[in-house]
């Protein structure tokens, strides 16, 4: 892996929800970047963005599929180059499950265990916090067991996102046996927001968009140390409701589908003022753009893609802009790129990458 290529100089920004001017939204057609043989990927989670001082972007991706003791190959986590139109040009570096992360005790008497890393907010330092995604089984899974644990969690890099330490679960849904999806994340004050799926504890209930937070400088030592606090998700108007209970927080938006999922991306706008947020809708084949002035409460603003077929969705999209104010892409301004996958629900090894263009007017 080249030397020191993550170190980038840290600006600091200042960050207004309000906006005075009306603005629009325009929304580029899809474009195709790669077909089915030409992904160097198994597209499985949202990608990670580290900008290089060159102009160009590194891209990290997980596929951090359930693994039990000795099938840790059936897991990559790699580090991707490239430019806008070639994201994922040079393959850099890439590691097993077993390779990337320290445990650091947690999941030892697991009987299967897979974690993806879906979001990086880059600290001051240069030092990488990661939104995760874990899957856990207490026996070896067969083939069409469902019987699986999913959290929210955080892990932690002091090298530049060549190895990582796994500090412990934020959030879960109040049904912890159901798909948190996760990944995306803001920045706003002093605290660090994180979205997922949220469900009721019993019935059939249709998942729920829902957010957790925690205050970013203590998120930040505490995982430097390789552990984590507490993190409350946002219910009747407080939070005061731990990410780990078994209460769901109240939703973030009006569910209108009933597929609405967040294995998905956010950012800072700051040409709009506004926090950004995809969803996907599942089925229903539309990829989603939301907004918010104060991270809870979310409104419709496009439609960013529609997919070709009936029986193909579009999750773990990415906010990208290459000449952005934020080195993770955390913050973005007037002109970036959203990055995503259409994929076939019932292949999910089936996967394009298209991109739309985003302006603000």
């Amino acid at each position: 892996m080249e030397k020191n290529v993550f170190f980038l100089t840290i600006s600091v920004f200042l960050i207004s929800t309000v906006t005075t001017v009306a603005q629009k939204i325009n929304v580029g057609k899809s474009e195709l970047i790669y077909t089915d043989d030409e992904m160097p990927i198994r597209y499985d989670g949202s990608l990670s963005t580290i900008k290089r001082w060159d102009g160009q972007m590194y891209f990290f991706h997980s596929f951090g599929c359930r693994f039990a003791p000795g099938e840790a190959r059936r897991s990559r986590h790699s580090w991707y180059k490239g430019t806008p139109s070639d994201p994922l040009k040079t393959h850099v570096l890439s590691k097993t499950n077993d390779e990337l992360w320290d445990y650091n005790g947690w999941y030892k008497d697991a009987g299967a265990k897979g974690t993806w890393i879906l979001g990086m907010y880059k600290a001051r330092n240069g030092d990488l916090l990661a939104i995760t995604h874990t899957e856990v089984a207490s026996s070896p899974l067969k083939q069409g067991d469902t019987e699986l644990t999913y959290a929210l969690g955080i892990g932690y890099s002091s090298d530049n996102g060549q190895n990582w330490k796994y500090c412990g679960e934020i959030a879960r849904a109040a049904n912890p046996h159901t798909n948190v999806g996760g990944g995306a994340y803001i920045i706003k004050d002093d605290y660090i927001y994180a979205y997922f799926n949220d469900y009721g504890k019993e019935g059939p209930e249709p998942r729920r968009p829902a957010v957790v937070r925690a205050e970013l400088k203590k998120v930040l030592a505490d995982a430097a140390e390789g552990k984590v606090g507490k993190w409350f998700k946002y219910r009747n108007g407080k939070w005061k409701t731990p990410g780990l209970s078994d209460t769901a927080g109240d939703p973030i938006f009006r569910v209108e589908l009933g597929q609405e999922d967040l294995h998905s991306d956010a950012a800072y706008c700051t040409a709009l003022g506004k926090y950004l947020l995809t969803v996907q809708t599942h089925a229903f084949g539309k990829l989603l753009l939301y907004s918010s002035v104060d991270g809870v409460r979310w409104k419709k603003e496009a439609v960013l893609d529609v997919a070709n077929g009936k029986d193909e969705m579009q999750p773990y999209s990415t906010f990208v802009d290459f000449n952005g104010p934020s080195d993770d892409c955390h913050i973005v301004d007037g002109d970036f790129y959203i990055y995503f996958p259409r994929k076939i629900i019932t292949n999910q090894d089936h996967d394009y990458m298209y991109r739309v263009h985003i302006t603000i007017e």
